[in-house]
């Protein structure tokens, strides 16, 4: 008898690659190409470059002495339809570098699809950026197909763990020199122990001054030694990304919530990205409901980040998901929120609780080795910090969901929030001291190495003094 399946068409195979290179990779190594097993999955050279970001695979670099002392600041991949917070805080700080007068050049080296006229055209939904492309120098060798020609007295700033690797390049083929690292999180800790987890942690300890996105993440480091940033004396400086919060007037405010027929209740879905503990956060939302903590009629229940997905939160009864939107339409959206619930395993904040708490939601959120409850409510008494567990976040719920009906100390809160609104609050004249000091005048007199195309090969800022003590630094 002929299987009444037969003819559907069969799911196309998802393959884990790391669980695919943990089970092959030895049989692969060791194998003869002329004995290569058909069944077998073949990785070459190009395959395994992809899959360690390129980083033994990067582009060739020519010293050009007719070229102006340029910041080369490199990016990675991005697209507009997931280009997250982090991406802003690399634009920004490019928009910032041409305070120390030098030329500054965004560049492209990943391969992804880009086209100046459209980017331009994008650029113009960001507040902030709307000029971004014609203000810098840009430049994209994602193809490869010409080297990334520099002068003599070059910088680079690395934006990401793999283009450390590129500006590391950089600087050793400009006689050896340290490159700015602009530091947003421990990205180490975006992998399980491997090969990413390892090149990833080896930059960390590279010759770089380091820029560090929140108080927090810079005592993470410090503490830790990371990278022996500690005992060797790396110079460091702290500056807040601003926040893209909105604080409605107080009448629009009040108005605005004191009569909805249902208040809500917000969460940073994004089952996709680890760190931001999917799984911790949809169950204490579904115990808040089964709790009674939250009752169907009274509050509907939203997801927003990446990736679709919702949660069934009693029976009948599921959380809905906002579309992706423009920094404006997120800004517009975001004062509409009563409850906040953003989750980040890592001693970096994130940016979501102080856009929502300055907003006038009352956030919950976790803490995080150096990210303290002391810390977090310093920033805003809108946040209820939670240990990162499903009962601590659920008490974290019931604690914001009878304090959300007081109008009068969200709105008092949202206007007190100790953390800045835009990007001339957070990045100061202290810091260009800081870059003109430790990383412009530090390489003066460095000589390059050679000037051919090289073989290809397989809230107040706080600066770190060379002793490895942190002091507040004037504004």
């Amino acid at each position: 008898m002929k299987n009444k399946n037969s003819n559907k068409p069969k799911k196309p195979l998802r393959v884990s690659i790391g669980r695919e290179i943990a089970r092959f990779g030895r049989r692969i190594a060791g194998a003869p190409a002329a004995f290569s097993n058909p069944s077998y999955r073949t990785y070459d050279a190009h395959t395994l470059h992809l899959l360690t970001n390129r980083i033994y695979d990067l582009p060739d670099i020519v010293v050009d002495q007719q070229r102006s002392k340029t910041i080369n600041v490199l990016v990675p991949a991005f697209d507009f339809e997931s280009m997250s917070a982090g991406f802003f805080g690399v634009f920004q700080v490019a928009r910032f570098l041409r305070t120390t007068g030098l030329n500054v050049r965004l560049v492209m080296f990943d391969n992804f699809k880009f086209c100046m006229e459209r980017f331009r055209k994008r650029f113009k939904e960001y507040p902030g950026m709307e000029h971004l492309l014609d203000e810098l120098e840009v430049e994209y060798i994602g193809e490869r197909k010409q080297p990334l020609r520099v002068s003599p007295d070059d910088l680079c700033m690395a934006t990401v763990w793999y283009s450390a690797h590129f500006a590391k390049k950089i600087s050793d083929t400009l006689g050896g020199r340290p490159f700015l690292y602009l530091i947003q999180d421990y990205e180490t800790n975006f992998f399980p122990g491997g090969s990413l987890f390892a090149v990833a942690d080896e930059t960390y300890a590279m010759d770089y001054v380091a820029l560090f996105s929140t108080e927090p993440l810079r005592n993470y480091f410090f503490d830790n030694d990371i990278g022996g940033i500690q005992s060797r004396g790396m110079p460091a400086i702290v500056f807040n990304n601003a926040c893209s919060s909105r604080l409605l007037e107080r009448e629009e405010f009040f108005a605005v919530n004191k009569n909805k027929p249902r208040r809500k209740i917000v969460f940073y879905s994004r089952p996709i990205v680890d760190r931001n503990m999917f799984q911790l956060a949809a169950l204490a939302l579904i115990t808040a409901f089964e709790q009674g903590i939250f009752h169907p009629d009274e509050w509907e229940c939203i997801g927003m980040g990446l990736g679709d997905a919702e949660l069934q939160l009693l029976d009948g009864v599921v959380s809905t998901q906002l579309p992706r939107m423009t920094l404006k339409a997120y800004e517009q959206t975001i004062s509409q929120f009563d409850i906040a619930l953003t989750l980040m395993a890592s001693p970096h904040p994130s940016l979501i609780p102080m856009d929502c708490a300055g907003s006038g939601a009352v956030v919950v959120t976790n803490t995080f080795r150096t990210k303290t409850p002391e810390y977090l409510t310093g920033l805003s008494r809108n946040i209820v910090p939670v240990l990162p567990s499903v009962p601590a976040i659920v008490e974290g719920l019931r604690s914001a969901a009878a304090r959300c009906g007081d109008l009068h100390e969200r709105f008092r809160n949202a206007q007190q929030m100790n953390y800045p609104r835009t990007w001339e609050e957070s990045l100061r004249p202290t810091h260009t001291e800081f870059l003109n000091r430790h990383l412009i005048q530090a390489v003066q007199g460095v000589k390059p190495v050679q000037s051919h195309m090289p073989e290809r090969t397989s809230a107040a800022p706080l600066v770190t003094s060379t002793a490895g003590r942190s002091r507040a630094a004037s504004a």
